[in-house]
């Protein structure tokens, strides 16, 4: 038992193994006065944390297959789940404000809850056979600033390429911390085994290169305050959307990666990734941008969580360019996590940046290319992938991208897939080996 400075005090109980229900009885007295309290229903097991904006909000009910989960709720009796209610805050709480109490799934409850995050503590439960908990706090159209805590502002403040800290829906909400102090810091106080996060879509109307310092730096910051360096923390790379002049939802989906293209990294240790680009909804009701296919993402999610949170090998990973070499107008790259299908032969999947002259060399960026040609797929194994890339002439091949488009192809129809797992290629870029 441990006592803070404004008189709350608390209990850390001894780790218990997975089941129950338990009771839990608690007693104080003081003077003439004794008061007994008695928790029912208690399971021990492990909790999740669903975070983020919109598409992590999106319900159980307004995602395809929501009326099979929500009939099929009663029968997965050792999930509870609670919905943090959504507020901001310019101090951190102390107590969270409920929306949901911890509740047995039943048809009425679940409906408003997120679609992902029961989805995904559903198969955790099926796989794993003990209690799962969900915590679901999130809130619409929000950007990343607002669930970071104060240093991770300042140690970003110098790498955001954009001044303006009130982009988001305006007024109190795109504030800096108010959902990290509302929404999050009251939960620090609980173990869990990790998170769930789905936001970027604000970001990539504004501030996509103040992303790439500050989605790692959350991170670090939610595991520090959370007390678990290693915490595993899973995310959802973007999902197509409906193209608009200005958003730069494939450079959100590099960075999301430390622009690395594939997690866990160096800079993203213990993390996984659920690709989203290949889930396209053109005739979603709330835009082709809050996709209803959160069944294929939770289970993407899954594969994840049995790597980095349970340590159960299983194929989790799309595949991703190990080398990329270039020779008389042609160039092959060579993959890990294959072997690889070609699942359709997109024009648009592949593209190219040429440079000559003087400007061509190691010290040229991608992201200063003034053009990107598109080029066609010669042939493939089970690990190259070879392509025409005869339209740089006399120049040099500098880089290849794939899937760079907000919506790189139609439903479950991008260029590349695991054969043997069906998962997706994410978007790359890469450097050329002349």
């Amino acid at each position: 038992m441990h006592f803070a400075d404004s008189g709350v005090w608390g209990v850390r109980l001894p780790s218990m193994e997975a089941g129950g229900p338990y009771e839990i009885s608690a007693s104080s007295s003081m003077k003439n006065l004794t008061v007994d309290i008695k928790i029912e229903s208690v399971l021990f097991g492990d909790v999740w944390l669903c975070s983020g904006q919109s598409n992590m909000e999106f319900s159980v009910e307004w995602m395809f297959n929501g009326s099979q989960e929500v009939r099929g709720a009663s029968s997965y009796p050792t999930i509870r789940f609670i919905e943090i209610m959504q507020s901001r805050s310019h101090v951190p709480l102390k107590e969270p404000l409920i929306r949901q109490e911890w509740s047995s799934p039943d048809s009425d409850k679940l409906k408003e809850f997120s679609g992902i995050c029961w989805a995904f503590g559903r198969r955790l439960q099926e796989r794993l056979h003990i209690p799962i908990g969900l915590i679901g706090a999130y809130y619409g159209n929000s950007p990343i600033k607002a669930w970071s805590s104060s240093e991770v502002m300042d140690d970003c403040r110098d790498h955001t390429g954009n001044t303006d800290w009130n982009y988001g829906l305006g007024g109190a909400k795109g504030d800096r911390t108010v959902l990290w102090n509302a929404m999050i810091a009251a939960l620090l106080p609980l173990e869990i085994k990790g998170v769930l996060w789905y936001q970027g879509e604000s970001d990539a109307n504004v501030n996509f290169v103040g992303f790439l310092c500050m989605f790692p730096a959350m991170i670090k910051s939610w595991r520090t305050h959370f007390r678990r360096p290693n915490l595993p923390f899973g995310f959802v790379q973007l999902a197509c959307r409906d193209d608009e002049p200005g958003i730069a939802t494939p450079e959100i989906r590099w960075h999301q990666t430390a622009d690395l293209g594939v997690v866990p990294n160096e800079l993203l240790p213990n993390t996984f990734m659920a690709v989203a680009l290949d889930l396209s909804d053109p005739g979603a009701p709330l835009g082709q941008h809050h996709p209803r296919h959160k069944e294929e993402i939770a289970e993407r999610l899954f594969f994840g969580a049995l790597n980095v949170a349970y340590n159960i090998a299983t194929p989790f990973q799309g595949p991703s360019p190990a080398s990329v070499r270039s020779s008389n107008g042609r160039a092959t790259i060579t993959f890990i996590n294959g072997p690889i299908i070609l699942r359709s032969n997109l024009s648009s999947a592949f593209d190219v940046c040429c440079r000559g002259g003087a400007t061509a060399g190691t010290n040229f960026r991608w992201e200063d290319c003034p053009e990107w040609k598109p080029v066609t797929i010669i042939s493939t194994t089970d690990v190259d992938l070879t392509l025409d890339t005869s339209v740089c002439r006399q120049f040099t091949l500098q880089f290849i991208r794939y899937a760079w488009q907000t919506t790189p192809c139609p439903y479950l129809q991008c260029a590349l897939y695991g054969a043997d797992t069906a998962l997706p290629a994410g978007p790359f870029v890469a450097p050329v080996t002349n």
